[in-house]
């Protein structure tokens, strides 16, 4: 491990999630919308990050500690986050997602594209694939896997940007107040290494 990944792992990473998990808090006490960045930094001001460092998002207790109740979240964003979640941990999240939305709150997942025909992208972004983070990544998402998840959480489900199963690409507008994706159609730009390497499957879940 380098000097540098010692450094960010051992001081700077639990820096940074004290500092999240303090503002958090904060907004919390203060009764400010809450938005919140799953597994990851905060996307804009108006945002607050959260990490596992602090943060499980499978547990209810966890949810409740940082929250303080069920329906007290406006949105959830998570870009390129599932994908690293196993499986069989996948319900437990959108359940608590659920749970601690608001009625007509938002969830918004962004992961990378089963249905992308670039057989060079697949092998970046597939579980143990070539591409950075590849290694650790737990499965691939589809437009009907995700979709399926979502709905059986409880989530209506609108679809923003993907590939369907013949290998056509489809996009829907979509509104940024929902949370920002970087890795997309609309704001992404190609990595030199593999095309299409910025576009990801873009869909919200919205509670009813």
């Amino acid at each position: 491990m380098t000097l540098r990944r010692l450094f960010f792992q051992y001081f700077r990473r639990p820096l940074r999630d004290w500092y999240q998990e303090r503002a958090l808090k904060h907004a919390v006490a203060a009764g400010v919308p809450l938005k919140i960045v799953l597994g990851g930094s905060a996307s804009a001001p108006d945002w607050f990050g959260s990490d596992i460092g602090f943060f499980d998002a499978t547990r209810a207790a966890a949810w409740d500690a940082l929250v303080g109740r069920e329906e007290a979240v406006d949105r959830l964003l998570a870009e390129h986050v599932f994908e690293h979640i196993p499986p069989d941990l996948i319900p437990a999240v959108l359940e608590n997602a659920f749970r601690y939305l608001k009625p007509g709150g938002t969830i918004r997942i962004a992961v990378p594209d089963g249905h992308n025909p670039n057989p060079d992208y697949i092998r970046h972004v597939e579980p143990g694939g070539i591409g950075p983070g590849a290694d650790d990544h737990k499965q691939l998402f589809t437009i009907e896997s995700l979709s399926a998840a979502l709905e059986a959480a409880g989530f209506r489900v609108e679809p923003g940007e993907w590939f369907d199963s013949d290998g056509q690409f489809h996009e829907e507008p979509w509104s940024e107040e929902r949370g920002n994706i970087y890795r997309c159609k609309r704001h992404g730009t190609p990595d030199k290494s593999f095309s299409s390497s910025h576009l990801s499957l873009l869909v919200d879940g919205i509670k009813p």
